[in-house]
């Protein structure tokens, strides 16, 4: 072998040898990495077992169920309420129809107690008018029966105490 080609050999197997210290090397690298991440976060938790995966289910499926199901009944609330408030609004409108018919009777009879009241306002009013003409007709009365009773008594001496005590 010459001189070239063991120099040649030589370089290779140096090239060959720097190559695989290399990968040697990043493979190192790569392990001491991940033992120092697994070092710095550690698991404090154990992973969830598949039992408890299935317990987890099976609870979410019941939740799930009691959920549905309170969806119902509050969906039959509402429907209920619905016709409740239907109910309501159908009485409200009768109220209403009832109510207007009995503010025209009230209107009615309103009127019809104005004019009552104007009515016995001017019959107390001519009542008055009677008894102050009454009174008038009385005093005028008494007045002419007290003339009267003068003139018979001086004529008379018996039959004039009759005629003040008729008067009186």
């Amino acid at each position: 072998m010459s001189g070239e080609l063991r120099g040649r050999v030589v370089r290779r197997t140096i090239v060959v040898a720097m190559t695989g210290a290399v990968l040697v090397a990043g493979v190192f690298t790569v392990g001491l990495a991940a033992q120092w991440r697994a070092d710095s976060a550690p698991l404090d938790v154990a992973p969830v077992g598949m039992s408890q995966l299935d317990a987890d289910l099976a609870a979410e499926v019941t939740r799930s169920s009691d959920l549905t199901s309170q969806i119902a009944d509050v969906a039959g609330q509402v429907a209920t309420l619905r016709g409740a408030l239907l109910t309501a609004g159908d009485t409200v409108t009768s109220d209403t129809g009832s109510a207007q018919a009995l503010q025209a009777k009230l209107d009615t009879a309103t009127a019809k107690l104005a004019k009552l009241q104007g009515q016995l306002k001017a019959a107390q009013q001519r009542l008055a008018a009677l008894n102050d003409a009454a009174a008038r007709q009385a005093a005028l009365n008494r007045a002419a029966g007290q003339g009267s009773s003068t003139s018979t008594s001086s004529g008379s001496s018996g039959g004039g105490g009759e005629h003040e005590s008729d008067d009186d």
